[in-house]
């Protein structure tokens, strides 16, 4: 297997790209294409949202690019490197070093407290002993867990098991992080900073960051979101992002308002008031208008 490509990337190079990817189970008349002929580019530091009804495939998907399931045609290259082409013993090698996984179940062993289980992820990338240990504390203290480093998944709440996952996922310095339905056992408090967390690890650790959910809140950090149904991405309108709270909202029926020859949309009539009081806040801050910078894309 190739080197690792991802050292010295800068943002906006492209960490995932997929092409023409398909997954038919079964054959002959009973065969289900459960993903048909995707297509998919993402950039570094990029946060991607997948949405679409229960069975459409976006779960399919996701464990094609994770080189957990096989596609029947197409490929898939995480930086530069084509993982339908290899064989499983390399595919481990991606898993453990290109990818990290955060799963809506969690999946953290109940026999080890928060610590181990994010130092297991280590041990099987071939790091062991005191650096190690340090690394997998210094993870989970980072995403705010040093009180419970030392419990047991039994006793900690849905958002701490999460944020568990989360360190685990990210421990291993992979580029590519994938998370499939991350908030969906969690209330909302907790939901919400899962979000967060995610959006960071994103923006200020430029990673990059492919979701499955149907939760809507996800949409609000989101620089794409792509509709999945029948295995295929369908348009789902234009998004564009409030300049006053940052949200990712639909441009069509949004209120919106002309400033300075520039339309800027805004996900209700309270931010669009806060817009006109005092404009030049929020246009010197960057955020990218309508006529500058569509999120949508495919």
């Amino acid at each position: 297997m190739s080197e690792r490509t991802d050292d010295g990337q800068k943002d906006g190079e492209t960490v995932l790209e997929v092409h023409d990817l398909t997954k038919v189970f079964g054959s002959g008349e009973t065969a289900v294409r459960a993903v048909d002929g995707v297509g998919l580019s993402v950039k570094r530091g990029e946060i991607v949202l997948v949405m679409g009804p229960s069975g459409s495939g976006k779960t399919t998907l996701l464990t094609m690019i994770g080189s957990l399931l096989k596609p029947t045609t197409g490929t898939i290259r995480i930086n530069g490197l084509d993982i339908t082409s290899l064989h499983e013993s390399e595919l481990t090698k991606v898993r453990r070093h290109y990818v990290g996984f955060v799963f809506q179940s969690f999946n953290l062993l109940e026999s080890l407290n928060a610590q181990e289980n994010v130092e297991v992820a280590l041990n099987l990338a071939g790091n062991a002993g005191k650096g190690a240990r340090n690394k997998a504390r210094q993870a989970l203290v980072d995403l705010g867990m040093k009180p419970r480093l030392k419990f047991k998944p039994k006793a900690l709440s849905g958002g701490e098991k999460q944020r568990v996952s989360i360190a685990r996922a990210v421990v291993n310095d992979p580029q590519l992080i994938l998370a499939d339905e991350p908030t969906a056992n969690l209330d909302s408090k907790q939901g919400h900073d899962v979000v967060v967390l995610l959006r960071d690890i994103a923006k200020k650790e430029g990673r990059t960051v492919v979701i499955v959910s149907h939760d809507h809140r996800i949409r609000e950090v989101a620089d794409r979101v792509l509709w999945l149904e029948d295995g295929r991405f369908k348009d789902i309108g234009r998004l564009e992002r409030d300049p006053v709270c940052g949200m990712a909202i639909e441009a069509e029926g949004a209120p919106t308002l002309q400033y300075e020859g520039r339309t800027y949309y805004f996900c209700s009539v309270g931010c669009r008031g806060e817009f006109e009081e005092q404009p030049a806040k929020f246009v010197a801050v960057g955020t990218p208008s309508a006529a500058q910078s569509p999120i949508s894309g495919d």
